[in-house]
């Protein structure tokens, strides 16, 4: 039950309202309660009975959310977005600039990083330069994390999904 869904950023107040009327709407659940780990990771409350598993991105234009069965991190920039992205390259392993060229390139590493942080639960500061993304997987240090990537170009923008389920056949759906 892994899907995707999307919306102008605009329709909402909030990334959490976007959330509510999600589970509300399309998984039946009543009053959601969502809830945040010390690192700011929003989840919803067990007390649904419901394991369900979400993770937000937004960009100027779209808000995205990811629900699956199982843990989930979801991360999205516009294609069109200025980013002196040879500066940060260096920053990375090796394995990982040799695979950068371009903005595009850069953009999906960029999310395919930040969505495994959000998976991981940890946050930015602390964990992005200690993963790298080569060769279609996502190391932490020297340790494979045992996730499934899903990447696609929608809209203009990268859209990039870590988590142990298949996103590969995920329906991105506008709500």
């Amino acid at each position: 039950m892994e899907k995707i869904f999307y919306t102008k950023t605009s329709n909402y107040s909030s990334s959490e309202e976007a959330v509510k009327t999600l589970l509300t709407r399309f998984f039946g659940v009543k009053e959601p309660i969502i809830l945040r780990t010390e690192t700011g990771k929003p989840f919803l409350s067990q007390s649904e009975n419901s394991p369900l598993f979400f993770s937000v991105s937004h960009t100027q234009d779209l808000l995205f959310i990811a629900i699956a069965d199982e843990n989930v991190g979801i991360d999205a920039e516009r294609l069109s977005r200025t980013v002196a992205f040879p500066a940060i390259v260096k920053k990375f392993a090796e394995a990982e600039r040799s695979e950068i060229a371009t903005k595009e390139d850069f953009l999906q590493h960029w999310t395919v990083k930040e969505s495994a942080v959000k998976w991981l639960g940890g946050t930015l500061a602390h964990d992005l330069y200690k993963l790298c993304y080569a060769r279609g997987n996502v190391f932490y240090g020297e340790i494979a994390l045992p996730i499934r990537i899903y990447t696609q170009i929608f809209e203009n923008h990268v859209l990039s999904v870590c988590s142990e389920a298949d996103f590969e056949n995920a329906e991105l759906i506008a709500f």
